[in-house]
């Protein structure tokens, strides 16, 4: 009788154990799958400037869909253009562009993301968006470079810029400044249009310099590396169910042996 009692409890003992560990076993599970692995994309795409030229060290534009005037021009030019010396200059190669004479000068590139679309949609793609950005002396002429997120249909769902580079940023004297912004591509872009704006404010030439346009994609691996706390709860539940059941077995069978 006493063998048959102790063969029923240890059953039923062990089905509590079990059951216990099946638990702890769903809520590791669910935070695994809650951390978020995301899905491959071409490696090519990350962690290099996707503008191409963007250093205008090719010594030419037709890289860029861009407006009259727009061009690049050296820093041995002198005539009041950055020179070495300058501040920024040093970071910079060879060449810088310019905005000609005219009030606006435009220059973009569209940059196709289709292939890579898998892992934009799961939110894990951040971006960089930097140049080096300047102006003449005194004053205010200036250069921005901004994104367009835009989705399937060519249609734009966000966007952001770096701002621009005003002569009191540069404590009015010629010079060119780093300037960054980042962040992560909305879900469901399928292309980025990458566009730099040369502004006119005083006198015939349009002084917004820049250099080293870059736009970086990275990928993150992972959304969390750390449960929620309703799932922390759970996990020290089903342990605690665990710990529970081999004690209360030891119990009975020491009671009843």
């Amino acid at each position: 009788m006493r063998i048959s009692m102790l063969s029923s409890i240890r059953a039923k003992s062990s089905s509590n154990v079990l059951l216990a560990l099946k638990l702890c076993s769903a809520v590791m599970i669910a935070s695994a799958m809650s951390v978020g692995v995301s899905s491959p994309a071409s490696a090519t795409t990350f962690g290099t400037n996707l503008i191409v030229n963007g250093d205008a060290e090719a010594n030419t534009v037709t890289d860029f869909t861009a407006s009259s005037g727009f061009q690049t021009l050296s820093y041995s030019f002198g005539g009041g253009f950055p020179v070495a010396g300058d501040p920024g200059v040093s970071k910079g190669g060879n060449a810088f562009f310019w905005g000609g004479n005219t009030s606006i000068t435009t220059a973009s590139q569209l940059i196709d993301l289709s292939s890579i679309a898998a892992s934009i949609d799961t939110g894990t793609v951040g971006y960089v968006l930097s140049a080096l950005l300047g102006g003449y002396a005194t004053q205010d002429d200036n250069a921005a470079l901004s994104l367009s997120f835009l989705d399937g249909s060519n249609l734009a769902i966000g966007g952001d810029t770096t701002g621009s580079v005003l002569a009191a940023d540069r404590n009015n004297v010629t010079a060119l400044l780093d300037r960054s912004v980042s962040g992560f591509l909305p879900t469901g872009t399928r292309a980025i249009n990458v566009l730099l704006t040369q502004t006119r404010v005083t006198g015939d030439s349009n002084d917004g310099y820049a250099d080293n346009l870059s736009l970086i994609l990275r990928q993150r691996s992972v959304t969390s590396a750390v449960p929620e706390p309703a799932t922390w709860a759970m996990m020290l539940a089903g342990f605690g169910m665990v710990g529970g059941a081999l004690r209360n077995r030891k119990r009975i069978a020491h009671r009843l042996v």
